[in-house]
């Protein structure tokens, strides 16, 4: 049998640029504050941990209506900012923000290339199926992977970090396939998981978090591409797009 490769892909802060979407927010509704960028990749990763937080809540019913604004909140005292009426409309911006994201062109190249090379793809991304999916939608991921490949958690009825998550991922797969590449942002989420259930993570490690794990590490989407092609196809650099 012929051994194959499959490289699988997070969605959030890997293939979207959900931190754009932050900053543009914050910069939007706080002008006046001058926030410095380390102080707003700060404020993001605060941001981001409290939102994986209310999911997991969600998946076990602890989480009520009232409390779907509860990471604008944390936002706001950090800013040291009192309007709990502007909680909305900072969730309602930030979401207008990040559907307007489109797949980057170092992304659409990798994954073009990927296909060319038969290499098989697939998404693996935690969050509700609506809301994920539309972001699926709004990337054209449909171009480049199968939609019975564009994996949910809420669809599995599983979710990351669990490292069943990706072993009920693997066990779907063609039988051919021996090997799995994982691209994500997340260390606790993605990084550590993947490699327990004996997958090949690749980090995506945009704001110089700390991990134990001696795994391949990119800062940009730029050098995580290069760290794809390296490792699954033997070549680099010369594949990518020049900006």
């Amino acid at each position: 049998m012929l051994e194959k490769t499959a490289v699988f892909f997070d969605v959030d802060d890997t293939l979207l640029d959900n931190y754009h979407a932050f900053k543009w927010t914050i910069e939007t509704y706080f002008s006046e504050l001058q926030i410095t960028e380390s102080s707003l990749k700060k404020l993001y990763r605060d941001f981001r941990s409290n939102s994986e937080k209310i999911y997991h809540q969600y998946q076990t019913n602890q989480v009520t209506s009232s409390q779907q604004y509860e990471r604008w909140s944390f936002v706001l005292n950090a800013l040291n900012q009192k309007d709990p009426l502007i909680l909305a409309e900072l969730d309602e911006a930030y979401h207008r923000c990040q559907s307007q994201q489109r797949l980057s062109a170092e992304m659409k190249e990798l994954l073009d290339l990927l296909g060319k090379n038969e290499i098989f793809c697939g998404i693996l991304t935690n969050g509700f199926k609506q809301q994920q999916q539309r972001k699926l939608d709004q990337l054209g991921l449909n171009r480049y992977i199968e939609p019975r490949w564009q994996l949910i958690s809420e669809d599995l009825g599983d979710a990351k970090p669990n490292v069943s998550c990706f072993q009920k991922v693997a066990a779907q797969l063609p039988k051919e396939i021996t090997q799995i590449y994982y691209l994500g942002d997340s260390y606790q989420n993605d990084i550590i998981p993947a490699h327990l259930a004996g997958w090949h993570p690749i980090w995506l490690n945009r704001f110089a978090d700390s991990g134990d794990l001696a795994v391949p590490q990119a800062k940009t989407s730029k050098d995580a591409v290069t760290l794809v092609l390296s490792q699954v196809l033997g070549t680099g650099e010369s594949f990518l797009v020049k900006n």
